[in-house]
């Protein structure tokens, strides 16, 4: 891991909603809290940062479908005014040890090492896990062999020298590893440091 310089809360925010913004399981909830919003598209898909209002919409928008801010969902007990936010690169071997949230679905899928290595081994394999159909990771890795760029996948650890957890971007990850010639090396992802991590449950 190399940091190359700072980044936000609203940059992270701002990233996270445009990794799941065309997301099989959790874009319809996102667009059905846009919508409500009744905020333009261009709210995730051209975020300015430098708007505080735009920021503060994108933040509400996370509490409401994923439960930021508000100690629910994925983000109960998340330690989110305890995290330093920076741009990093990954070399493709750094990449390959990044773990899965500690979610129920995740480690069945990689056989409880939580790698997406070992996650990618069984989907070829043909390993279903709660009858969920593994096409969205075939899908994902076929878009990366023909060049399609995606958000930066954004990870979490305690600090530079801890283990390293995927916090949005599964299926991305997973999908670089059936694609392993595919991976940018070095791939450029956000990721968050704090002490505090410890009490997330899914760290």
């Amino acid at each position: 891991m190399k940091l190359i310089g700072k980044s936000n809360e609203a940059e992270m925010i701002a990233e996270f909603l445009k990794g799941e913004y065309n997301s099989e399981r959790f874009g319809s909830e996102l667009k059905k809290a846009l919508s409500a919003s009744k905020a333009d598209t261009k709210l995730i898909s051209e975020p300015n940062l430098a708007d505080k209002k735009e920021n503060a919409q994108r933040k509400k928008l996370l509490g409401e479908y994923r439960g930021y801010g508000r100690n629910k969902g994925l983000f109960e007990n998340f330690p989110d005014k305890n995290i330093t936010w920076h741009k990093a690169t990954f070399r493709s071997s750094e990449l390959k040890k990044v773990k899965y949230i500690n979610y129920n679905y995740w480690t069945k899928l990689s056989d409880e090492t939580r790698l997406a290595t070992d996650a990618a081994k069984n989907i070829l394999a043909g390993k279903i896990i709660f009858k969920q159909s593994n096409d969205r990771f075939f899908k994902a890795a076929e878009a990366i062999k023909r060049g399609r760029s995606f958000p930066r996948l954004i990870f979490l650890s305690r600090d530079e020298n801890s283990p390293v957890v995927v916090l949005e971007g599964h299926v991305r990850l997973t999908a670089y590893m059936l694609a392993p010639e595919r991976i940018p090396d070095p791939l450029e992802v956000i990721i968050g440091f704090s002490e505090k991590l410890d009490e997330w449950n899914l760290y």
